[in-house]
């Protein structure tokens, strides 16, 4: 089987409210969804995902396009897409970095290697550790009141694990725990993330005045290149503390651990590159004993389900904390490109737990009409 032809287009879809968060305010999920063509008329289709005006990626989707167009999909034209290291080694020789850009390319890569042997790209993976995932929602960042609110519903519809957004002010930041701790009571694991509001002194201050509400871990609280600071932080609190903007390729993990910066790893499927990378940081931090956890970006179905396949072959995001990269998304998109989607109904029936959807390759069916509804020329 041989690669014939790559496609690329934009989709933007928008959020029923503002999405806030630290770096800034989400109004919509603009992706770059990729199809690519076989001999054997196999598709694969993948998603490259996005937080827009966020700060979090350098790239964008309107940088990302052009560039597998006319720099990533010529080196795949006549490759096998079985041989999976080769096409990553062909495209780091072309494009050195670029993550965000080849993780597209790498879920359709295996959903057309499921759907060529009739099987979910998880099997492929290594097969299933365990088939249920446990979910977290994430609260925009809010008034402490607002908050607190929306926790407590989220509690009722069967989520065990909620992420508190802050880094907007400190003062506040521990009033919105307070409150939402206060909302939910202790059955409810919280988590925090900063998305690198703080510097490191000021986190210090900011999670200890946090402990006496149980916060499960606080993720990225300083910037992402200040790994002495971060672990300066890990070292002088009584709290976990998570990396996520500061782990993008294998060997940011590498010195992210050997610094003792975090001592959990959020792996985000695009921001990280793909499956294939993924699986190969989670068995890093396997090495280092450190539990995964799985991070959804601004991701439609595709990357999504992506994400459970992820999550349900791999052992070390089965370590009992949630995923939000596996959840229906937090940020409430109208719409989404395909014909199956995962609901906060499907949580509830789930007990805050989900499974995958099944079907081979990545299981996904895209609708062509919501596409060419939302397409950006």
């Amino acid at each position: 089987m041989r690669i014939t032809k790559v496609e690329t287009r934009v989709v933007k879809i928008p959020v029923r409210s503002p999405y806030v968060f630290s770096h800034g305010v989400l109004k919509a999920f603009s992706n770059v969804l990729v199809w690519l063509h076989t001999e054997r008329d196999i598709v694969g289709v993948g998603e490259c995902s996005f937080v827009p005006g966020g700060g979090v990626s350098e790239e964008t989707p309107e940088s990302t396009k052009p560039l597998i167009d006319a720099y990533l999909a010529p080196e795949l034209i006549g490759e096998d897409p079985f041989d999976v290291e080769r096409i990553h080694r062909k495209m780091d020789a072309v494009v050195p970095r670029n993550l965000v850009a080849k993780s597209g390319i790498d879920l359709a890569i295996w959903d057309c290697l499921g759907k060529a042997v009739g099987q979910p790209a998880c099997k492929l993976l290594g097969g299933i550790v365990d088939a249920k995932i446990l979910c977290t929602f994430t609260l925009s960042i809010s008034t402490p009141e607002k908050m607190a609110e929306d926790a407590y519903f989220r509690k009722t519809q069967g989520y065990k694990a909620l992420v508190v957004k802050i880094g907007r002010d400190p003062n506040e930041d521990i009033q919105r725990l307070r409150l939402v701790r206060e909302a939910v009571g202790d059955d409810i694991n919280l988590r925090l993330d900063a998305n690198e509001a703080y510097w490191p002194d000021q986190a210090i201050t900011v999670i200890r005045s946090m402990e006496p509400y149980h916060p499960e871990f606080v993720e990225e609280p300083v910037k992402r290149w200040d790994l002495d600071g971060m672990s300066k932080v890990a070292r002088s609190v009584g709290v976990a503390i998570s990396s996520d903007e500061s782990n993008t390729s294998l060997d940011s993990v590498l010195h992210i651990i050997r610094r003792g910066a975090a001592g959990i790893i959020n792996i985000k499927i695009s921001k990280n590159g793909g499956l294939y990378r993924s699986k190969k940081i989670a068995a890093v931090a396997e090495s280092a004993g450190i539990p995964c956890i799985i991070g959804g970006a601004n991701t439609y179905e595709i990357g999504r389900q992506a994400s459970r396949h992820f999550a349900v072959s791999i052992g070390q995001t089965q370590m009992g904390m949630g995923s939000e990269g596996c959840a229906p998304a937090s940020q409430s998109k109208v719409d989404d490109v395909t014909t199956t989607v995962l609901t906060y109904d499907d949580v509830t029936r789930g007990n805050g737990y989900v499974g995958l959807i099944p079907g081979p390759g990545l299981g996904v069916e895209l609708d062509e009409e919501k596409i060419r509804e939302y397409s950006v020329a």
